[in-house]
């Protein structure tokens, strides 16, 4: 029921905020425009908020695994505003401690990207890979996290499409 409720929340705030979702869709922006991303159209928003700071938009990744099991395959783009750009790392120093204070942390070393945080960790009793970046962009932090169930069902290919949106989300906040 919690979850229903939840759905119903999250819909009813998204046609308030008056979310437009063209056909081939997936351009969202935060902080008025100044940031700017791109993402798998399939990839529906399911919660957002986009006035003072942080600003946040997550959006779902539907796994045929997840069905039924009570997890779900989540991208979330966060901003902060800083009052000087010198606090950047300290804010990206908050969100590494976070995470590695997270039940059953373990670093993924494999293939990693140095300026991404790759590992897993226990969300309830299942085990989650997650990814999470940092940019600076002008005075603005702007964080992404991609957080997946790691289920015996999921298939490889939707793990590779997984893989090639999440990146397409970091590639195309990367400041240029």
């Amino acid at each position: 029921m919690r979850r229903t409720t939840f759905a119903i929340i999250a819909t009813s705030a998204l046609l308030a905020t008056g979310i437009a979702f063209a056909e081939g869709g997936g351009e969202y922006s935060l902080n008025q425009g100044f940031v700017k991303f791109s993402a798998p159209p399939q990839w529906p928003v399911i919660m957002q908020k986009t006035e003072g700071t942080p600003q946040f938009i997550a959006l779902q990744v539907k796994d045929p695994a997840d069905e039924g099991t009570g997890e779900a395959s989540v991208v979330r783009v966060e901003t902060k505003l800083l009052d000087d750009s010198a606090n950047f790392q300290a804010t990206v120093n908050v969100g590494l401690d976070k995470a590695k204070q997270m039940p059953a942390y373990e670093q993924h070393t494999e293939g990693v990207d140095p300026s991404t945080l790759r590992y897993y960790a226990t969300n309830g009793k299942t085990r989650y890979e997650y990814r999470e970046t940092w940019y600076l962009n002008g005075h603005v932090a702007v964080h992404v996290r991609c957080a997946r169930p790691v289920l015996a069902k999921t298939s490889a290919q939707w793990t590779t499409e997984y893989e090639k949106g999440c990146q397409q989300i970091i590639a195309s906040l990367r400041p240029h």
